[in-house]
């Protein structure tokens, strides 16, 4: 009886071994027919590349005059609104504006700005002393000239050119404004050409009646010698013929 449970036992232990090993087989087969999924991994996204700007070149400022040693340097805006074509310069020692600070074709533009370069043929202690340097500009629009009267070279690094009621001025240092000089300027200019035309109009006034005077005089001499030279009644003898035969008698 006893052997018969032990066998009995043994037996179930070995049908469940059998059981469980068929089963752990079941799941390793399912276990190995599902397919893993694929996982797809996205590519890490790369960063934008940075475009670099374009670096500008700079434009080198036009010049007017020459660039040379010693030379004053002043930086010009054309603040006047109107195209200049032609600028010169002039000492007051000089009679005309010969020294061009632009060449033929050029166009000093509105709002554009240039450097001024010019070194005075005299020394700088000379300039110091008392030399006064007038620039005549000329604007391309219609030919018409302003000048600009004792630029101040020395004391003027940078400014504005402008133009109006008839003259040229500068601005400069945000306080120095020369128009109300230059007004004065032409207007004493203005006075002194009425005040020459007025003395030149009175001297050939004068030439002119002085010359009508002495023609008039000459014309009267001329006049009265050939009357006296024509007159025969003082060469005939009459009066003396009379009074010769009233004493005879």
């Amino acid at each position: 009886m006893k052997n018969k449970k032990l066998l009995i036992i043994s037996s179930m232990f070995i049908l469940g071994s059998v059981l469980s090993v068929g089963g752990c087989g079941k799941e390793k087969q399912k276990a190995s027919e599902v397919k893993p999924k694929a996982v797809t991994t996205a590519a890490p996204t790369a960063a934008p590349t940075a475009v670099p700007e374009p670096t500008a070149t700079p434009v080198p400022a036009k010049i007017l005059g020459t660039k040379t040693e010693g030379a004053y340097e002043v930086q010009l805006k054309n603040a006047t609104t109107r195209p200049i074509r032609a600028m010169a310069i002039k000492s007051d020692g000089e009679a005309d504006f010969i020294t061009q600070l632009m060449t033929e074709g050029d166009i000093f533009a509105p709002d554009e700005e240039r450097m001024l370069y010019y070194k005075p043929a005299a020394a700088p202690e000379a300039t110091a002393a008392g030399a006064s340097y007038d620039i005549r500009i000329t604007f391309g629009d219609d030919g018409s000239t302003v000048t600009l009267h004792a630029f101040p070279f020395g004391s003027m690094k940078k400014g504005d050119l402008l133009a109006a009621d008839g003259v040229g001025y500068l601005n400069y240092e945000g306080i120095v404004d020369t128009k109300e000089a230059e007004l004065a300027i032409v207007a004493q200019q203005v006075a002194e050409a009425q005040a020459a035309a007025a003395r030149a109009a009175e001297a050939q006034a004068v030439a002119e009646s002085t010359e009508q005077y002495s023609s008039s005089e000459g014309s009267y001499n001329e006049n009265y010698d050939e009357n006296y030279n024509n007159d025969s009644s003082y060469d005939d003898g009459s009066y003396d013929n009379s009074y010769d035969n009233g004493v005879t008698e």
